[in-house]
């Protein structure tokens, strides 16, 4: 549970209608880690290379997905239903208190800083978390069409997966801008304009849903 809501946040400090490609690399959570992203129109999947063991995250129809293996068998999670499920039983209640709350202030610093290979500009961001605290960070954002798309996917996750949307993706694309660089925690290694292949967003055949998986474990006690 605990890794897939880290997935989650990670991809929360992220409507796209265009195709591209991006390797995101971050070191929150005391660990480096490297995501890949494709989306294409209102589709967008996250592989994690290291972590392969975990699977990928989908968003696709307004739903967003984990999809990996249980028991040699694709297993599909329905993401907004997991988040559900933890809400009830109040696990990891301080994860998500770490999540944005309201952005506070977002201010140029009149710095620039190349990222990818786009130049954007520095930005000091305040904002407060559900849990209350306060926290500084500074962002690079620009205003490349690509980078634009890719904080819009993104967001479109963020909301069909947390049934809300994340008020600091919000601030900058309201600005028309995408982010590049959040604090140390988040940084775009590459970027490009492509046209993922149809498949990338298919959900596995003869796969197993949650549902089905809490079903047959609950048939399996009764017995």
């Amino acid at each position: 549970m605990k890794k897939l809501l880290a997935g989650m946040m990670f991809a929360a400090a992220m409507p796209a209608f265009a195709d591209g490609k991006a390797t995101i690399t971050s070191n929150d959570s005391q660990q480096n880690m490297q995501m890949q992203i494709h989306w294409a129109g209102d589709k967008m999947r996250m592989d994690f290379p290291s972590q392969q063991q975990h699977g990928y995250m989908l968003m696709r129809d307004g739903k967003g997905y984990m999809v990996t293996q249980q028991g040699g068998q694709p297993l599909i999670m329905d993401m907004s239903m997991l988040r559900e499920m933890s809400d009830s039983m109040g696990d990891d209640a301080g994860a998500m208190a770490t999540q944005a709350e309201t952005v506070d202030s977002l201010e140029a610093t009149g710095k620039t800083e190349t990222v990818a290979g786009i130049e954007g500009d520095v930005y000091r961001l305040a904002w407060t978390d559900r849990g209350g605290q306060s926290h500084e960070d500074t962002l690079v954002l620009s205003d490349d069409p690509l980078a634009h798309e890719m904080l819009g996917a993104f967001q479109d996750y963020v909301k069909a997966v947390m049934g809300r949307t994340d008020p600091i993706g919000k601030a900058i694309l309201e600005r028309d801008q995408g982010m590049l660089r959040f604090g140390e925690r988040f940084k775009v290694a590459e970027i490009a304009d492509a046209s993922p292949d149809a498949s990338t967003f298919e959900l596995p055949e003869n796969a197993v849903t949650m549902e089905q998986m809490i079903r047959q474990q609950m048939d399996n006690g009764a017995q």
